[in-house]
Order: C-alpha cells, then structure tokens, then sequence
C-alpha cells in the first residue's frame, strides 16, 4: 500500500475535523480510500457533517458507536493536519482521487483478464460499462443556478453559431419542430406495418451528412445497404432485384452507391442483440468511429441478457437504459417502434402514443415520440396519396402536433412536402409497391 498516499488520506480526514467549511470542496467518496480504516473514518466524517456538527469528537463518537472500537486516532489526525492550508489539501484531494481511479480500473482490468483466461467473453461488456463510470466519477452534478445561468448562455451563444451539437432529421419542416435530433435525447419514431418506418430511418440518416451509426435488429446489412444505395439515387428497388435498370437508373445507381460507401458510417446486423451489446457498440462508435447518431431497428427487437426478467421489468430497464445511453454519450439515439393492432379498429387509425406496444416505459423515458401514418394503407382511394404523416405525440423541446412528408414508394424515399417533384399522375405511376 502506497504510504505517501495513506499519509495524504490521514491529512485530508484531520483537515475536515478541524475545518468543516472545506467538506463542501472535497468531492471524495469512502471508496476513494486505499485502507478500511480510513473509509470508516471519512464514513464518520460524512455523518459528524450531515448532522452539521462536523469536528474530532463528533467524529470519534460516531466512530465508537458504530463498531464498539475505542480509537483516538482521529484526534490525532486533527493534531498533525494543524500545518496544512487550503491549497495543499485540495491537491491532496486531487491525488487521492487520481490514485483510486488507478486503483478501480486496475480491479476492473485484472477481473477482466481472469475472466478471459477462464473463456468468459460476457464480461467484456461489463468491465466497459465500469470503467466508463470511473471516468465519470469526477463529474460534477451539484451546480449553483449562477453556474446554470452561465451554460444557458454559452447554450444560446452555440445556437446563435449553429454549433448546438444536433444532427438534421434531413427533413425541413421536421428540424422546425425540433431542432434536428439532439445530443442526450432518446427519439420514438413508431408506427404499423408498410407505413415506412424504416424508409423514414433510412431517408434520416443519409440526409444526415453526419457519421451514425445503425443497429439493424430486424433486417441484415445487405438489405440495408440495397435500400439506402436506391433510396439515395432513386432507383426502383424491384428493377435493383431484376438487375434491369435503364442506363440512366444504373448511372444513378453507381453514384449512389460511391457516395453510400464513402459514408464514414457503422451498421450492427445482429438478429435481436441485448440491450448490453446495443450499448457496447454504441460506445465503440461514438468514441473510435466519432459516431453522431445512433439508430435502431427496432426498439421491442432488443433482447435483455438477464432472462428472469418478465416483460414488463425487461422492456423497463431497456428503455431506460436506452435513454441513459443518450445522456452518456451524449448523442441522439433514435429508436423505431412497433404500434398495436387496435388502432387498426378505429375509425381514426392514426395512431396515438399509447399505442405504442410496451407504451409505458417509453411514455416515461422518451424525449420525442411520434408516430408515422400513411392513409393509403387503409383507403386506397383518399386524396392523401404519396402522404407521410409525422404525428408528434411527445416533444420535451416544443409544441405538439402533425408534419407532412412526402412518399414516393417506387423509390422508399421520403421527401419535404415543398420538395415533392412528381404530380399526382406521375406518382400514381410510378409507386407500384409499398415500403
């Protein structure tokens, strides 16, 4: 055990006993500690200062009560830390909570290796969660309003730049509602069957101009990729299956195809991955790859690596986890949803949020929810044909209410309404199948 740490921890304790005011600049925890005996003793420190009466005696008391030990090796703390000022105690502080950082992250490593060397490859993804919270520790969440007011300002001041951090949602009229998808925020996008869920994905993110990343729970990255090269150069996917595209498709096709590729994008392909594994590669993407957005296809697909679980508790955990992932690394995750039948019941079928199958725990954790609905599904013959319809049910960043997108289905692409380059006849023409 290091001694000149020990020493330092034996000083910092004498010099809280004797100067109660500075326990409000030590950020240290008991666990920060190298020896038991010392986090029994800032334990009592802790205790002495939440009943506002923090000095040697308090303490000694606190410590004799508690284990039945007659120690006066506090007061002896207090004795010997008499020299030391302000400036040297925080940078005491400081190196002890540096050492224990080593010290958590040598624990996780070492466990880590044991496990590897017994062929346990789950542990991976624990022992990356454990020492990101390490690198967390430090962070401070207690802040004085005068400390808020100052983020709110450089929090103006990057929006008057246009550096808010927010990737596009690709569509106009949706950015307007909600400012592009925002770092920390955890999207719902849900819907039926064939209303576009993934086309609308897909669309999101190659219009993003930015690197995301794609968990693609349901469908293989081939199927992604066919899809994002014809939406990207509007090709006919049933031409692309044939292989029987005129010179002028197959040029946009190649095009499409050099600009996909050239993406500095991920896609996790895994059939029904646990909530563990989401959260192992997005953190793989954000910190090697500078990943801006996490996707995902879809929400109730994700499995739970804790198989005693019953639904409600799993689907719980996932979408808080979800929400955590967003706050941790601080970039938009935008989760698609399946939406229950009994919508299909009404005479509105647009569906509502409460729809949405697991509702509940995505009511409670999700920043943004908004269903798709496309009316031609159910009524070939309404006037809304080649209509998206982005229905916000949730939006911790604004108003409510409905934005309309346009479809073309030959090609999976959804477009701004003011965009929309084809007339009705052109797109009665041309859209032969649905998303």
């Amino acid at each position: 055990m290091n001694k000149d740490i020990l020493e330092q921890e034996s000083l910092v304790i004498g010099v809280l006993l004797n100067n109660a005011d500075l326990f409000t600049e030590c950020d240290l925890q008991p666990s920060d500690f190298s020896s038991t005996e010392h986090r029994q003793y800032y334990e009592c420190v802790q205790k002495a200062a939440a009943k506002n009466n923090l000095n040697p005696f308090e303490a000694r008391e606190i410590f004799r009560n508690e284990t039945g030990v007659n120690n006066d090796l506090m007061l002896d703390y207090s004795t010997n830390s008499l020299w030391v000022k302000r400036e040297q105690f925080l940078s005491f502080v400081e190196r002890i909570k540096k050492e224990s950082h080593k010290n958590k992250a040598l624990m996780i490593t070492s466990d880590l290796i044991e496990n590897l060397q017994k062929g346990n490859t789950d542990f991976i993804g624990e022992a990356i969660s454990n020492l990101m919270n390490v690198n967390k520790a430090d962070e401070k969440y207690d802040h004085s309003f005068e400390d808020v007011g100052v983020m709110v300002v450089d929090a103006f001041e990057r929006a008057e730049k246009g550096e808010t951090g927010a990737v596009s949602t690709g569509f106009a009229d949706i950015d307007e509602c909600l400012g592009g998808w925002h770092p920390s925020d955890l999207v719902i996008i849900a819907a039926r069957p064939a209303m576009g869920k993934t086309a609308f994905m897909v669309n999101s993110f190659l219009k993003a101009n930015k690197s995301v990343g794609v968990i693609s729970a349901e469908q293989g990255a081939e199927q992604i990729g066919v899809r994002s090269v014809c939406i990207e150069g509007g090709v006919n996917h049933q031409n692309f299956r044939r292989a029987k595209m005129e010179k002028p498709e197959f040029n946009r096709f190649r095009s499409a195809l050099d600009e996909f590729r050239m993406m500095k994008s991920r896609l996790f392909d895994k059939p029904a991955p646990t909530i563990m594994e989401v959260e192992k590669i997005a953190r793989q993407w954000v910190f090697k790859h500078d990943v801006k957005a996490i996707f995902i296809d879809y929400a109730q697909r994700l499995g739970h690596e804790n198989t005693k679980l019953n639904p409600v508790e799993r689907n719980s955990d996932i979408a808080k986890r979800l929400k955590e992932l967003a706050r941790t690394l601080n970039v938009p995750v935008i989760a698609l949803a399946q939406v229950n039948r009994q919508c299909e019941s009404r005479n509105d079928k647009r569906p509502m949020m409460g729809d949405i199958a697991d509702a509940s725990a995505y009511e409670k954790e999700a920043d943004v929810i908004f269903t798709l609905y496309r009316d031609e599904v159910y009524t070939p013959e309404t006037e809304d044909k080649g209509i998206i319809e982005a229905i916000f049910e949730k939006n911790r960043h604004g108003s409510t209410g409905k934005v309309k997108l346009k479809w073309i289905g030959q090609f999976m692409q959804v477009n701004d309404f003011n965009e929309y380059e084809y007339s009705q006849d052109e797109y009665e023409q041309q859209s032969g199948g649905y998303f």
